[in-house]
């Protein structure tokens, strides 16, 4: 009888898969003690999301289905890459570790506030449109604008995954230059961020352009929009690029989000 109130409605599909999720990777960071692992699992989380609302939503359509295997191959991307970093680093992130010197014997509960519980929001938040695409699509119809958006989405992924490729080598190379100035980060500071707020927009627009009901749903590449600027992204990360010789010559000439495409 739960299952069948839950799976009868993408909204709540999508709040419990992110619950049951979050739970599981907040019980796995208590028994290895990195709370980092939550990163890896940002973007994993948004893709089992749309798989679990993709398998068992009763308001098919094709809008949702196009979205939701977008969003899975976004996920699983950014998850991969993250897992990747994380097995490489092997350590528990920066941020975390201040968190947990901060809150010392109780960081192992309130970071089910702090960290998992807050992700959780935000990831189901964010999720909304292709939430919304199952729930008001059914016989809508793939306008020409929505597949122009979705054939963005998929350019922004490019973009996203490229950059981050590129970050990597940098970052891997003995002989690296002080700044990375090459590929995407000649035109813009973060591309991977640029392209990562893209592709949201895009699956919004995609959906909109579909099921004008699910206008409201603007809430989600605002959302994200922000955490990448101003939260988690690149403000804070400028924080400390700011240090590196060279990084204000690169902030004089090269946009911090929007790609510089002229002059």
């Amino acid at each position: 009888m739960i299952i069948e109130t839950i799976t009868a409605s993408p909204y709540l599909t999508g709040a419990a898969t992110a619950a049951v999720l979050l739970t599981s990777v907040w019980i796995t960071s208590l028994i290895i003690s990195d709370a980092s692992i939550i990163d890896m699992f940002w973007g994993g989380g948004f893709a089992l999301i749309a798989l679990t609302t993709l398998l068992t939503s009763e308001n098919t359509s094709l809008i949702g289905t196009l979205t939701g295997l977008a969003v899975i191959a976004w996920g699983f991307r950014l998850w991969l890459h993250l897992f990747t970093r994380w097995r490489r680093e092997g350590e528990e992130d920066y941020r975390y570790q201040k968190m947990r010197a901060y809150h010392g014997k109780h960081f192992w509960w309130r970071s089910v506030f702090t960290v998992f519980s807050f992700q959780g929001l935000l990831m189901w938040l964010v999720s909304m449109p292709f939430m919304a695409a199952f729930y008001f699509g059914g016989d809508a119809a793939l306008t020409g604008l929505s597949f122009m958006f979705l054939l963005a989405a998929l350019g922004a992924l490019y973009m996203e995954a490229s950059a981050d490729i590129q970050l990597t080598k940098y970052r891997a190379d003995p002989n690296k230059a002080p700044v990375l100035t090459e590929g995407w980060w000649k035109y813009t500071r973060h591309p991977n961020y640029f392209a990562d707020a893209a592709f949201w927009w895009c699956i919004y627009g995609a959906v909109v352009a579909a099921t004008p009901e699910a206008i409201w749903t603007i809430f989600s590449p605002i959302i994200m929009n922000y955490l990448l600027v101003k939260v988690s992204g690149a403000e804070m990360l400028e924080r400390n690029l700011k240090k590196k010789p060279g990084y204000d010559d690169y902030m004089a000439r090269t946009n911090r989000f929007i790609p510089k495409v002229w002059g």
